[in-house]
């Protein structure tokens, strides 16, 4: 790296994550062919007090800070020290991202190349327990004074980057990562590229790991590769937590965008990652139902917190009955105002409905619509009926379904396309699972808003058996 000028900087921080850290303290020296060339150093004023556990570990307070100028003052001198140099840090993204952030909210720009000392290290200095500054040091006989104090970790770095740059004499490992083009520059820094490089492009769900491979996080993708490269990019505190904690990532391959959905909600409910969001609580769901009215007419009505002696089916969001009650009132001819579309008007005035049978007005009889009705509960009747949805495989070779018992959630599996299956077989590929009130609502959605679903009807003795009650969990 001759000639090559390296920004070698460390900050103390308000504490937090990224988003809304302020700066207490920064140093960057400048190290060329070996050298510290340039440095400078100074106390900043937050505009914030600083919280007790920060002045705890850094012993920097209030009123230390209270004369210090404000990042705004210091500035120019961050960006000209640093200007035509590699940003260099340990866990580099931490103090890049806040620093970049300071110039931000100044709407300045700051841009400069990246190198990690941490990613260097391990790939350096292999098999260390922990790549933390203080321990790197400790482990590799680095001095290391005022721990926790921009300079005294920043000339800890610089030692530490030094000592890299004897292990790699054909600069073999700083070219390579100075000149990534990728996801890599983004990677948590307990994260192999090697691994980020094996990521599947297609359709699953993913975890994030801790150090004892338990989960952290866990998602579902069209891309899994993709979608684990935007998270590496977000910069909210929650993020960089999770990145922080990350050692690695695993995935499991469904195909399905419907699978993917069903096993993620089934694996947070079954591992309760820290940093998923607790899935939203279902509410009651909207119940479709049905009686006949002081006329002997068979009226359809949407009702919620009611208990009704007839329940045809459930929905989750008021939109998707709404959308399922247009769809079966011009499907089977029927009367908007009796399909609980519209109330208090006497004759239909649908916005979108023009196809009224004239049961409002009079203009049919009766038993005629009535049974129109009664077709309309047969077409109804088959979401409550066993069946698979059959899907997209996670190969052009295979392909997927989804088990509904009685219109419930119940499992799913894979064929082969050149297997000779039919429905009575395919308990023999089943992966049975439990049913959730947030699989309900999946596989209601999937159902009443997509088009062209293939559907296998399964006749009773076709169904799979009880099992125990443990078996029922996958």
């Amino acid at each position: 790296m001759k000639d090559v000028k390296f920004a070698i900087t460390d900050i103390e921080t308000t504490g937090g994550g990224i988003k809304g850290n302020k700066i207490t303290e920064v140093c960057v020296l400048v190290v060329q062919n070996g050298e510290v060339i340039d440095e400078y150093s100074s106390l900043v004023n937050p505009g914030t007090e600083i919280p007790l556990y920060i002045e705890t570990l850094t012993n920097i307070n209030d009123k230390m800070l209270a004369d210090a100028p404000k990042f705004s003052e210091i500035a120019s001198e961050i960006d000209r020290i640093t200007k035509d140099c590699v940003f260099v840090a340990h866990n580099v993204n931490f103090d890049y991202n806040i620093i970049k952030a300071e110039f931000n909210n100044l709407d300045l720009s700051f841009q400069r190349k990246r190198l990690c000392t941490v990613r260097l290290a391990k790939k350096l200095i292999p098999g260390l327990f922990s790549y933390s500054l203080g321990n790197i040091c400790t482990s590799i006989n680095i001095p290391h004074t005022d721990r926790h104090r921009a300079r005294g970790d920043c000339e800890a770095t610089v030692t530490l980057f030094q000592r890299c740059l004897d292990l790699d004499p054909e600069y073999e490992v700083f070219t390579a990562f100075l000149n990534q083009r990728t996801a890599a520059s983004y990677l948590p820094p307990n994260f192999k590229n090697s691994d980020f490089e094996k990521l599947p492009t297609s359709t699953g769900v993913y975890f994030f790991k801790d150090k004892d491979g338990i989960p952290l996080y866990i998602g579902k993708a069209k891309n899994i590769k993709s979608r684990i490269k935007s998270h590496f990019q977000e910069k909210s505190n929650r993020k960089y937590k999770l990145m922080q904690a990350t050692y690695s990532i695993d995935y499991e391959l469904t195909g399905s965008e419907l699978l993917a959905l069903l096993r993620e909600s089934a694996l947070i409910l079954k591992y309760f990652p820290e940093f998923n969001k607790a899935q939203k609580k279902v509410s009651r769901p909207y119940t479709l139902t049905s009686y006949h009215n002081q006329k002997g007419i068979e009226q359809f009505v949407i009702h919620k917190n009611k208990v009704s002696p007839v329940s045809w089916m459930k929905f989750y969001t008021r939109e998707e009955a709404i959308k399922f009650l247009e769809y079966i009132c011009q499907e089977f001819e029927l009367c908007p105002r009796y399909c609980g579309l519209q109330t208090g008007v006497s004759h239909c005035s649908h916005y979108k409905i023009t196809s009224c049978s004239g049961m409002c007005k009079g203009e049919i009889d009766k038993a005629e619509y009535n049974h129109r009705v009664s077709k309309a509960v047969d077409y109804i009747n088959q979401y409550e009926n066993s069946c698979l949805l059959v899907e997209r495989g996670r190969t052009k070779a295979e392909k997927a379904f989804i088990y509904l018992k009685k219109g419930r959630y119940a499992g799913y599996g894979y064929v082969e396309n050149s297997d000779d299956f039919n429905t009575d077989q395919f308990e023999d590929y089943l992966v049975p699972q439990t049913n959730s009130s947030y699989a309900d609502r999946i596989v209601n959605k999937y159902l009443n808003t997509k088009k062209n679903v293939t559907r296998l009807e399964l006749n009773p003795v076709e169904e799979v058996e009880e099992r125990e009650t443990e078996e029922w969990f996958g």
